[in-house]
């Protein structure tokens, strides 16, 4: 027993001081890529804490985590860079992504990043969420290799200049809850590859170019909570019945596209819709009865489109509306009484439907 405390006791020592060093050469080794990404931005002044002198984990914006390796065995690492609305003004290809094998969230919303997001992100395979939105000149396309970010749940690439079609590779991400590409120059329909992304709760992608018409594999969003594709847009043909399928919908806007033929009975099977933004499209045929399901609707927009018919009376039984709108439209006959008992409503606007309406 004598003889074996000093291997034991050489043994704690070992595991103690040779695995610490290793641990403290990887964040140095994260702190000096970040340095020199730091050394290339036009705005350094910012990041006034960023220097030697001070352990990467004090850094404004940075997040780290002590890992364990081994009973003995911990390593210090970068979980989080999270520096949104800082002004910041640089590129993101003089990034080393492969220095920050850890990373789990990126935030840089809202600064003043440009030129192109480098495929080598595709390197941070541990990141959980990507958010670049807002920085209004980061251009060029979304690289495919970004499908190679399996664990992402949140991607947020809205806001800037970005072009070329949404690559279907993105349907590879399982894991996204939530997708924002609003706010670019896309081209090309929506991927119906997008209907395997089962998780999604918020897809965003009005203000773009895309054009086609919305894929009826949508109805295998069933977790979808917001689906936004309104203005600058040019989606074409019908609203898919399928839409009916998605009862967990919250928000559904469709507005100012060129989708036309009718509004399909199914939309009536929503449970929880709040928003309803069909306006500014081609929609033609009567204002379905079976919209009088939607009890928890509180915006209702048909404006501006080729409705024709009255307005049937189940509107009557959305008793949390707030907004109806159903001006610029082909609607005649009576307007239902019942409309007046409706006492959360604000705004009712029957404008430039013709001289053919009348209170029954």
């Amino acid at each position: 027993m004598l003889l074996l405390f000093p291997l034991l006791l050489f043994s704690n020592v070992y595991y103690n001081v040779v695995p610490m060093a290793t641990a403290s050469s990887k964040i140095e080794s994260q702190g000096r890529a970040l340095l020199q990404w730091k050394a290339t931005l036009q705005t350094q002044h910012l990041l006034n804490s960023w220097t030697f002198e001070t352990s990467p984990c004090n850094w404004t914006g940075i997040t780290c985590r002590y890992l364990l390796l081994h009973p003995h065995l911990w390593a210090t690492t970068i979980t989080r860079i999270q520096l949104g609305e800082m002004g910041l003004d640089g590129k993101l290809e003089t990034l080393n992504f492969s220095a920050l094998p850890s990373l789990r969230v990126l935030n840089l919303t809202a600064n003043n990043l440009h030129g192109s997001i480098p495929a080598a992100i595709s390197a941070l395979s541990k990141l959980i969420s990507l958010d670049l939105s807002h920085n209004n000149q980061i251009s060029g396309s979304i690289p495919s290799s970004l499908a190679n970010l399996t664990r992402l749940e949140r991607l947020h690439l809205n806001g800037n200049n970005l072009s070329g079609t949404i690559p279907r590779e993105i349907s590879r991400l399982s894991n996204l809850q939530s997708l924002s590409l609003s706010q670019n120059f896309f081209i090309g329909p929506i991927p119906s590859v997008f209907g395997n992304l089962t998780k999604l709760n918020f897809l965003y992608l009005s203000g773009n170019n895309l054009g086609g018409s919305i894929p009826v594999e949508i109805h295998n969003l069933v977790n979808l909570k917001e689906f936004d594709i309104v203005y600058n847009n040019y989606i074409t043909g019908p609203i898919p019945a399928s839409v009916g399928n998605l009862t967990k919908l919250n928000s559904l806007g469709l507005a100012g596209n060129q989708i036309s033929g009718l509004i399909p009975n199914e939309l009536g099977k929503l449970v929880n819709p709040k928003e309803l933004y069909i306006n500014q499209n081609n929609i033609n045929g009567h204002i379905p009865p079976s919209l009088g399901n939607l009890t928890n609707l509180e915006m209702l927009y048909l404006w501006g489109n080729y409705i024709t018919g009255s307005i049937p009376h189940e509107v009557e039984n959305l008793v949390n509306l707030k907004e109806l709108f159903i001006s610029l439209n082909q609607v005649t006959g009576s307007i239902p009484h019942g409309i007046g008992n409706l006492t959360k409503l604000e705004i009712f606007n029957l404008w430039g439907n013709g001289s053919h309406l009348s209170v029954r």
